[in-house]
């Protein structure tokens, strides 16, 4: 247990996740070996866009925002990470290749950190977990097609869509809570539009008992409505 850094319920809590299913526990001390959690405070990064790749994380707890500065000087939230999701992973066979993204915590979270040299070694070989690498790539790649393609529907069908995106990763079915704190910032953010745009609509939705929001939580209410704005012509 100490070459893993890891207690037995961290370790429990790593081989829960999908991405691990039907591991060995033997395969699993090889693909985690060298790597150690890491804490984070609300708004603390993880890494910066810039810093060199030496490893990469899968999420335990919280969130992470992915950020990508723009030309303008602003930011653009590219991806929200949740528990089970893997952050870096796909540079780890580049050599001296850099983050293009900023990793910063929403609220408090936490993850576990893995060298490169335990990716070239462990990962690498592990077809199972090439292949579910490559499906996490095609479900972000998917989701910025997605966005990409609703850039011209109007900004409450593009607030509807992201809602529904990310309340489909909650692990509880019984609830229409998302499972990350997001800011009606954030939202303006990951979407490239005025938080005062995004105001209004949420205000509005609040106002029609759509949506209810507390504590930087926000709960769908109604998301027969929210679906149907998504399949708005």
């Amino acid at each position: 247990m100490s070459k893993l850094n890891l207690t037995e319920a961290e370790l429990h809590e790593l081989a829960s996740f999908p991405l691990f299913d039907g591991i060995s526990s033997g395969a699993l001390g090889e693909v985690l070996s060298g790597g150690a959690p890491r804490s984070c405070r609300h708004r603390e990064t993880l890494y910066h866009a810039g810093d060199p790749a030496e490893g990469f994380s899968v999420v335990l707890s919280g969130a992470y925002k992915l950020i990508r500065p723009t030309p303008r000087g602003d930011d653009l939230i590219v991806y929200f990470a949740t528990p089970g999701d893997v952050i870096g992973a796909l540079l780890m066979g580049k050599p001296d290749s850099f983050f293009p993204v900023t990793a910063k915590a929403m609220g408090p979270s936490r993850v576990y950190s893995i060298p490169r040299s335990t990716f070239q070694r462990s990962w690498a070989a592990n077809a199972l977990l090439q292949q579910r690498l490559n499906a996490f790539l095609y479900t972000r790649m998917s989701l910025i097609q997605d966005e990409k393609a609703l850039t011209r529907a109007p900004l409450n069908q593009r607030i509807a869509g992201l809602l529904l995106k990310l309340l489909e990763r909650s692990s509880r079915e019984d609830e229409q809570i998302l499972p990350l704190p997001l800011t009606r910032q954030e939202i303006a953010d990951s979407l490239g539009v005025a938080v005062e745009s995004v105001i209004r609509v949420m205000s509005d939705w609040s106002h029609r008992g759509m949506i209810r929001t507390n504590d930087r939580q926000i709960e769908i209410l109604r998301p027969d409505q929210v679906i149907e704005i998504v399949k708005e012509e």
